[in-house]
């Protein structure tokens, strides 16, 4: 073995050495290996042909068939020159499609990743990442409904996210090699959709889309507020009947910062005061939350582990009961009493998100930091429902200017078959 080779074996030894040691380096570099065949993957998709009729559709993080997607999905089906196909990462929700006569599939089956590479418009909630497997996206028409109206600052405009320390590198060899990233979570062409003015003015940031590309066209899911459909049907009657107060919190960084619900909560008391006033307390949980409620109360239930609509349960709630979520927004729609259960929102602003709106600003009803003015404020809500009615209006109108404080499916529908599909 001559000494060339030797000292080519020496420094392959030498290297793997390191990186055994140096775990984070090793880590760091199996990153930089897989963004880079996803960039890689998601640039040759381009050259894939599209199909002119086919729309693919997902939503809720890939795993369920609710929200804006949703509504959209079940109406362009109607239109007879259209090929509608949903994907997911749930098997159960595609086997449910699949019985109802729908096309859907799994996210990596074959059919699943031929559908995508082959979209001309892609239909979703979050975000091609979230919803479905976005290196076979790249040549695809981007059509983000979003899955709320909020404060939380997210993407391009939060600066705990990759997207947006990118953006704002000041070394340009990083911020260039890391755009290559950034543009592999967009499609080749992307529209976002919005709900007002005040809403638009901060999506461009927000999503990486320029201006004439969000469009001011509501939100389907909220459609339901306004007619009875047949999923009013799958609410249970006690739901529909009793007085109800639906807690809906959202996480704090994915659950890392939550507390336990029974930190937060005296629950013996809360039974006391709901049955003192005849009320049910509904726990609607985010996925990322933490603790158990105990499961022996009469007037306190949590249904976080069912698989109702989220919208639904808003529809039918006498008081919403929130914190930084979105839901309150279009709980405005209905206007109904909300509380503000904000007992950390000092940490919650320094440790979690950023808002694009002052707190107190935007939030028309009581902020509450600790549980006895908590019943203290739900007792005035019940007595008087029309406390800050004036302030809903106003912040409603912040979030949804008035032509989308109404239905809006029919709008988007012929939106996106004229201006996006040109059919």
């Amino acid at each position: 073995m001559d000494n060339t080779t030797m000292d080519i074996i020496q420094i392959i030894l030498l290297v793997l050495i390191l990186l055994s040691v140096n775990r984070p380096l090793l880590k760091k570099l199996r990153l930089i290996g897989k963004r880079t065949v996803v960039v890689i993957i998601h640039f040759l998709s381009r050259l894939i042909p599209k199909s002119s009729n086919l729309v693919v559709f997902g939503g809720e993080n890939g795993q369920g068939f609710r929200g804006n997607p949703k509504y959209l999905f079940l109406e362009m089906n109607k239109h007879p020159n259209l090929q509608c196909v949903w994907i997911s990462r749930n098997p159960k929700v595609v086997d449910t499609l699949n019985k109802k006569g729908y096309s859907a599939f799994t996210q990596y089956s074959l059919k699943g990743i031929y559908y995508q590479l082959r979209a001309k418009l892609i239909i979703h909630s979050h975000s091609i990442n979230d919803d479905f497997s976005k290196p076979l996206l790249g040549g695809a028409i981007s059509y983000n409904t979003w899955h709320g109206v909020g404060l939380k600052k997210v993407w391009g405009a939060n600066k705990k996210t990759f997207t947006y320390k990118v953006l704002h590198d000041p070394n340009r060899i990083r911020r260039f090699f890391g755009m290559f990233v950034v543009r592999a979570n967009q499609a080749k062409i992307n529209y976002v959709v919005s709900t007002s003015p005040r809403v638009s003015s901060y999506y461009p940031e927000t999503f990486l889309v320029p201006k004439e590309n969000v469009l001011e066209l509501g939100q389907v899911r909220n459609d339901i507020f306004f007619r009875e459909t047949e999923e009013d049907a799958a609410i249970p009657d006690w739901i529909k009947e009793k007085k109800i107060i639906l807690y809906m919190p959202t996480h704090r960084n994915f659950g890392k910062l939550d507390t336990d619900i029974n930190l937060v909560f005296d629950f013996q008391r809360l039974e006391e005061f709901c049955k003192e006033t005849g009320y049910i307390f509904v726990v609607k949980r985010h996925m990322y939350s933490s603790g158990q409620i105990p499961d022996s109360f009469e007037h306190i239930v949590d249904i976080s582990k069912e698989s109702y609509d989220p919208q639904f349960l808003l529809k039918y709630a006498d008081i919403l009961l929130t914190d930084y979520s979105s839901c309150y927004t279009d709980y405005l729609f209905l206007n109904r009493p909300v509380l503000f259960y904000c007992y950390d929102l000092k940490d919650y602003l320094q440790k979690s998100n950023e808002m694009y709106f002052n707190y107190f600003d935007v939030t028309p009803g009581p902020k509450v930091e600790y549980f006895n003015s908590l019943l203290q404020e739900l007792k005035k809500a019940m007595e008087d429902p029309g406390l800050f009615e004036a302030e809903r209006k106003r912040v409603l109108n912040i979030f949804y200017s008035k032509e989308n404080q109404q239905e809006v499916l029919p709008k988007q529908v012929n939106y996106i078959y004229e201006h996006i599909l040109k059919i």
